[in-house]
């Protein structure tokens, strides 16, 4: 039987074999299709450099109360350098967890010239965009099926 993880990823060796490409195991479907999708991107010239699970120091190590604090880092799916000059850095999601949320602002303060962009694909919304899109057009769209539906009065 195979197993899930907390984000119901499945976690069985065939799973991650098929979620393998170029040495790198990904965590999810979605994040090895945006891989596949850069590696497109790069070969039409559009990305010179693709990183893949690049690490960022949030905070540093201390010593506290006589304990040892371990340092906090924020790892990212991706670190792309377009060939324009532009560098975004990526995370794939599927839905936005409230530890990200955190790490999101620490990352934007401690990195204020740098690009975080949180994104999953959608064919609604146009293939691979901001999460944030994505939330706010499943709202809209639900409000217009809500909207549609006939109202029952009960006298």
């Amino acid at each position: 039987m195979a197993g899930r993880s907390k984000f119901n990823v499945n976690t069985s060796k065939k799973a991650k074999d098929k979620r393998t490409l170029n040495g790198y195991i990904f965590d999810s479907d979605i994040e090895y299709k945006f891989y596949v999708y850069l590696l497109s991107q790069q070969e039409e010239g559009l990305v010179k450099n693709i990183t893949v699970q690049p690490k960022f120091l949030l905070q540093e190590a201390y010593k506290k109360y006589d304990k040892n604090i371990r340092k906090i880092e924020y790892i990212a799916d991706f670190e792309i350098e377009y060939s324009n000059g532009e560098t975004i850095i990526y995370d794939v999601k599927g839905m936005v967890m409230p530890d990200f949320k955190l790490k999101r602002k620490i990352f934007d303060y401690k990195y204020p010239d740098k690009v975080l962009r949180c994104i999953n694909w959608s064919r609604l919304d146009g293939g691979w965009v901001d999460i944030e899109i994505i939330e706010k057009g499943r709202k809209e769209r639900k409000k217009a099926k809500n909207s549609s539906k006939p109202q029952i009065k009960i006298y």
